[in-house]
């Protein structure tokens, strides 16, 4: 499943030709999602994984928290990874069972933590000592025992943009081993309230090099093996997600080849884990899956630039300008014989950063030709906002 042109003009997911969606909307920006390639990407993901004694699959649902999306993610038999109450009560919403449910988030607020006690979801990942005394305190307002895992920091620094890296001590996320003391002291006190069920990492996203990765499984053993010999047995490990796409590149047998080997890392270090292996994916199965359409509406030549400005922007996807993030972009309409130009690809909202693509190269455009901005199905309408008061994009599932 890929992007492709028929009879020079892009067709998507099941041959749907964008060109006939986008006349009919009159131009009007959308996203669009293929959820037969969701499908086959979870499929990959899952067989990579064969070998472990136990797997349990959480889709981290803020990279895409599409209804129809969650409920085929559902219908496979994955849970779901959230990082607040309003994604806690999403996942509800929309057919996942409370034990489906792991809770991540560094910063979870009284309200949203007694929603996962009163829910009973199946584990909360602790990222502090004082959130553990929080959980502590209200599961027995509650008179319940809850699961709760603590996210640990392996201290390895993975090679993927600096804003996305999340597994080393001057992050915000997890604890490395000073906190250890202070936790088991906390666990003999909440005793009565609060079960620990296992271990969690994540070290950053948008990884390609998985050598960060092993090492960090290996260092998740070494602190578990910890925890066993102070009496608490775990019977978990929760290695979190971070497997990247290839976005610079339209070849999705690139990502196929980097998700087996994937397994095959997971396998290798994990297969003698006698509980269970938790992932949290979300960009590598739904990353692919999607595409925001746009048209231009003008073209503006200076001195020293080419400009295409288009109806789309930072509002709808905010990954270039927050990441430097490269996204392919491509005609609707494919002109064989065009000439090729260099532009820089722009949107309609005041601020200088708001850019799609910077010095690229395609095919000549003009004014009202349909573009399609490739491998948006992950972090793009989840992050998209209406700054300057312009109306969200739609989203239409093929």
């Amino acid at each position: 499943m890929s992007l492709h042109y028929e009879q020079g003009q892009l067709v998507f997911g099941s041959s749907q030709n964008l060109k006939a969606l986008m006349e009919e909307r009159g131009g009007k920006p959308c996203y669009v999602y293929d959820t037969k390639a969701i499908e086959s990407r979870y499929n990959l993901l899952v067989n990579s994984l064969v070998g472990l004694k136990k797997l349990g699959v959480h889709y981290a649902l803020k990279a895409n928290g599409h209804p129809q999306i969650l409920k085929c993610f559902q219908k496979k038999g994955a849970g779901v990874d959230v990082v607040s109450g309003g994604e806690l009560n999403l996942a509800l919403e929309n057919s996942f069972l409370p034990g489906d449910v792991i809770f991540s988030g560094v910063a979870k607020s009284v309200s949203e933590i007694n929603l996962a006690i009163e829910h009973g979801i199946k584990q909360i990942n602790v990222e502090s000592s004082q959130e553990l005394k929080r959980i502590g305190e209200l599961a027995r307002k509650h008179n319940k025992k809850v699961s709760v895992a603590f996210r640990m920091n392996p201290e390895v620094s993975p090679e993927t943009h600096p804003y996305i890296t999340t597994g080393m001590s001057e992050n915000k996320f997890g604890m490395d081993r000073s906190f250890i003391p202070e936790l088991v002291r906390l666990m003999h006190e909440f005793q009565d309230s609060l079960h620990l069920r296992g271990l969690t990492m994540h070290i950053g996203s948008q990884l390609t090099d998985l050598s960060a990765m092993t090492e960090a499984f290996d260092k998740l053993r070494s602190i578990a093996h910890e925890f066993q010999v102070l009496g608490f047995p775990i019977t978990s490990l929760d290695i979190g997600g971070g497997v990247g796409i290839h976005y610079n590149s339209g070849d999705w047998g690139l990502d196929e080849k980097l998700i087996e080997k994937y397994g095959q890392a997971v396998v290798k270090s994990l297969k003698d884990f006698d509980g269970e292996v938790l992932i949290e994916p979300g960009r590598v199965l739904v990353g692919r899956a999607g595409l925001l359409l746009c048209q231009v509406e003008y073209i503006k030549q200076t001195p020293y630039k080419t400009f295409v400005i288009v109806n789309t922007g930072m509002h709808h996807l905010m990954r270039p300008a927050l990441y430097q993030a490269l996204h392919r972009i491509l005609p609707v309409v494919e002109k064989p014989k065009s000439s090729q130009k260099i532009y820089d690809v722009v949107g309609p909202i005041c601020e200088s950063s708001d850019f799609l693509a910077k010095n690229y190269l395609m095919q000549e455009l003009e004014q009202g030709d349909f573009l399609a901005i490739c491998d948006v199905g992950a972090y793009g309408f989840s992050m998209a906002n209406n700054y300057n008061v312009h109306s969200l994009p739609d989203e239409i599932i093929l």
